[in-house]
């Protein structure tokens, strides 16, 4: 077919009576004075040959036009040749042809397709596509600033050697957020996984990507897309960051990137931003384009080096997280796009509400909630903090601790050095994911671990920063990555934990060296005797933890953890610091570290054979008793005189009896292995134990001594195995007509009970101690560690009880010459 020509193109007067065909169509340009936009046009062709007689370009701003006043117009002044009138005239919309009927009368007016106005469009994209490669520019004609365009270079070389395709697929959505750039619930699909055009697609929602989808069922894969090819409707706006060959650019584009050096990974890696509208025409880009595929582009390379592992999984928990620049821009992925209404916490309004506020813990470098794009240490957590403490007066509120200053500090400068990684190691950064065996659960220390120690082409991450960003470091920034230079990767022991002030006192079990951390986060989380896998930093007289494995383990875990370490290195006694920072001993303490805590998990996950200490398997066997309120006190008296009975506790009108085996007394008193408790209440007697014989025995006691006073009613059984899975305590099987003990008198009997067991502890013989008493083996040096670490677990699982319950093992430590 060939191309529509303007009528002037003839030579001569053509005869009047000919077919002409009108449209209303959209130009398949901009207008770019101004605000852009696409003009309408209405074009009028004359057949046969196709000539355009006349067009008229809508102005937006400008009065209006009519189909029917541009006809008048046509006739009246064509383009060449005389004034004159159609002898048929052909629209495809029927109001089209009724709008005109006043003004052609005479003439005749067919409704019917016009194949003719799609040639006119064809005709302008080509003539218009040929101007634009002519005058392209990044600059977009100085609606783009240089340093802009100098920032989207920089942001662009490293996600392309970064190379986020080779992993991910087109279908592996996520969802965008840039508050302060207007972009919410925007969806992002990286492409180039089939080896064809790489870079990422961003649509205006969730939404549209799925109506996308859709058209490119049916019109086929990227149709319409390119210059030159029919417009088509692609259900959305589409902007996209995508990689070019030099050799296919214009020559002015080359030019250009040439002249002002911008940094460009390869000659087939030239970034394009492209705008497209719904029917595939190109869009001039503004300011706001550019600077959003820009900040996507720098945030996506963080975001994939931490998380490259989720995309090679089917299943996994969604991810929302935000980057920071230095002007504090906000870029927040969520991982799958769909999760994110998960972590909104925003009403529609853009506020918080009070109960989500009261809900929600704001961490300090979280996107703050209130939708202002900044971080929350940055703005409302000085309000919350004082509000917290019920003062309105921010300048009552708790000033940011030094060590949450020093965090602030540290994620802006890792920020920018995973920035500077991904543009100068591109996808070699990812092979730090091989140190670990599931990434994906250690991303606390695996970002640190990348940055400070796996070595690339000779040397961390940061050795490389500092030599060639030096220039534009502050004098803080610098000093902070010397401090993570003297820095070590070990194995700490939590020695103390002070929540009130937020600190932590650590002990490094391989190098000896003892710490002090402010860490409050971790003050909430950590008990004494827990052991990390971590990284300390000090700075400016004070520590604090950069760099942790998510996983804890107990002593005796830790221990062994510790061993195999020592025998890598060949050093039973304090390790120097120098040994423990380099790569390959920490590669080693990762793995072996990794190996304890999966072991661990497996060994939890196998319900354990539960016995008590006659042997006997576990169970919880309540047995229900009642008798006649008048007989009470001699109920009670006949408890409390048979043997192995502790003097009862009183609750208000409950009194509770504990039976211990009955035996010779023994140092520090009678051996109080308690096989089961009695709780006589308002005509009930309430029995229970951990095992059916226990509970068989006890009943049988209880039925001698108190003769035909009690009546056995019912028994109940509870597996404990069920609340260790569940890691909840046992709940009483009915509920008790007078309540439950109070919480402080509970805690108190039990700390009184475990006082009276403990007291003759160290001479008991003891089967992890291979029968010893803990006094005998702390003889050798081999007992004393394993009396030590003995404690230590014992102390571990006390920590994590209600304060009122634990039991302080100094005691037994002094009396068994050990440190506290």
């Amino acid at each position: 077919m060939k191309k529509p020509r303007r009528a002037g193109s003839r030579s001569g007067e053509r005869a009047v009576g000919g077919e002409w065909v009108g449209g209303w169509i959209v130009a398949p340009f901009h207008v770019t004075e101004g605000e852009p936009y696409r003009p309408e046009i209405i074009p009028w062709v004359e057949m046969p040959d196709q000539d355009i007689v006349n067009g008229t370009v809508i102005d937006p701003k400008g009065p209006d036009v009519s189909f029917s006043g541009a006809l008048l117009q046509a006739m009246k002044a064509p383009m060449v040749g005389p004034p004159r009138r159609p002898a048929r005239i052909r629209v495809a919309d029927r109001r089209l042809a009724e709008e005109i009927r006043d003004a052609a009368q005479g003439i005749e007016i067919v409704v019917a397709p016009t194949p003719e106005m799609d040639h006119v469009l064809q005709h302008m994209v080509e003539t218009f596509a040929a101007e634009r490669d002519e005058h392209a520019s990044y600059f977009e004609g100085g609606r783009i600033s240089r340093e802009t365009v100098e920032e989207f270079f920089r942001a662009a070389e490293g996600l392309f050697l970064l190379a986020p395709w080779k992993k991910a697929a087109d279908g592996q959505i996520l969802r965008l957020d840039i508050p302060r750039l207007g972009v919410e619930g925007a969806c992002l699909s990286i492409i180039g996984a089939l080896g064809q055009s790489v870079g990422f697609l961003i649509f205006p929602s969730l939404s549209d990507f799925d109506r996308f989808l859709e058209a490119a069922e049916r019109l086929g894969a990227s149709e319409g897309m390119g210059a030159g090819e029919e417009p088509v409707d692609l259900g959305t706006p589409i902007l996209s960051l995508t990689f070019e060959r030099g050799a296919d650019l214009p020559a002015g584009i080359r030019r250009e990137v040439a002249k002002h050096g911008w940094p460009v990974a390869g000659p087939n890696a030239y970034p394009r931003v492209q705008k497209r509208d719904r029917d595939g025409m190109a869009a001039p880009l503004s300011e706001r384009d550019v600077q959003v595929v820009s900040a996507c582009a720098a945030s996506l390379n963080a975001f994939f080096i931490k998380h490259a592992g989720l995309f090679d999984l089917e299943d996994f928990e969604p991810v929302c997280e935000s980057y920071f620049d230095q002007s504090d821009l906000e870029v927040r992925f969520t991982l799958p796009c769909e999760a994110g209404p998960l972590f909104e916490v925003n009403d529609p309004g853009g506020a918080v509400s009070a109960p989500a506020r009261a809900k929600t813990r704001v961490a300090r470098n979280a996107p703050c909630p209130c939708g202002s794009g900044k971080k929350y240490n940055r703005c409302c957590l000085t309000k919350d903090e004082s509000e917290r403490m019920g003062s309105e007066d921010p300048a009552m509120a708790v000033p940011e601790s030094r060590g949450a200053r020093l965090h602030r500090m540290d994620e802006r400068v890792v920020d920018e050095m995973m920035r500077f990684a991904a543009r100068r190691f591109g996808s070699a950064l990812l092979q730090a994911e091989e140190d670990f065996f599931d990434p994906g659960k250690a991303l606390e220390l695996l970002i640190p671990w990348t940055l400070y120690h796996f070595p690339i082409e000779g040397k961390p991450v940061f050795e490389w920063f500092l030599e060639e960003e030096a220039g534009r470091l502050s004098g803080d920034s610098r000093a902070w990555l010397e401090a993570q230079r003297a820095s070590w990767l070990s194995i700490w022991e939590v020695t103390g934990v002070d929540p009130g002030r937020g600190r932590l006192s650590l002990k490094d079990l391989l190098s000896g060296q003892e710490r002090t951390v402010e860490e409050v986060d971790a003050t909430e989380t950590l008990v004494r005797r827990d052991v990390v896998l971590g990284r300390v930093v000090d700075d400016g007289g004070i520590s604090v933890l950069c760099g942790l494995f998510p996983s804890i383990l107990p002593p005796m875990e830790a221990a062994e953890v510790v061993r195999q370490v020592r025998g890598r290195l060949r050093r039973k006694r304090a390790v120097p610091v120098e040994r423990l920072r380099d790569a390959k001993i920490g590669r080693y303490m990762i793995g072996v570290w990794e190996d304890a805590v999966e072991e661990l998990r497996v060994r939890r996950s196998v319900p354990p054979i539960l016995q008590n200490t006659d042997g006997e398997d576990m169970l919880f066997t309540i047995d229900h008793f009642s008798f006649e309120p008048a007989v009470r006190r001699e109920v009670e008296e006949r408890l409390a005189s048979m043997e192995g009975v502790q003097p009862p506790a009183s609750d208000g009108s409950d009194k509770l009896y504990m039976f211990a085996h009955s035996g010779k007394p023994k140092q520090g008193g009678m051996e109080h292995t308690i096989i089961g408790t009695v709780r006589v209440s308002e005509g009930k007697l309430r029995q229970e134990t951990n095992s059916v014989p226990r509970a068989d025995r006890l009943r049988a006691r209880i039925g001698e001594a108190c003769g035909g006073l009690v009546r056995h009613r019912t028994r109940e059984h509870a597996d404990p195995r069920v609340f260790l899975k569940d890691g909840a305590a046992p709940r009483r099987p009915r509920d008790e007509p007078h309540g439950p003990i109070p919480p402080s008198e509970a805690g108190r009997l039990v700390r009184e009970f475990k006082e009276s067991h403990y007291a003759g502890w160290v001479d008991l013989p003891i089967p992890a101690l291979g029968g010893e008493t803990p006094r005998e083996a702390v003889r050798t040096k081999e007992g004393k560690r394993q009396v030590d670490l003995l404690l230590k677990e014992m102390e571990n699982s006390e920590s994590r009880l209600p304060e009122e319950e634990r039991f302080d093992f100094t005691g037994l430590r002094k009396r068994l010459g050990l440190d506290a």
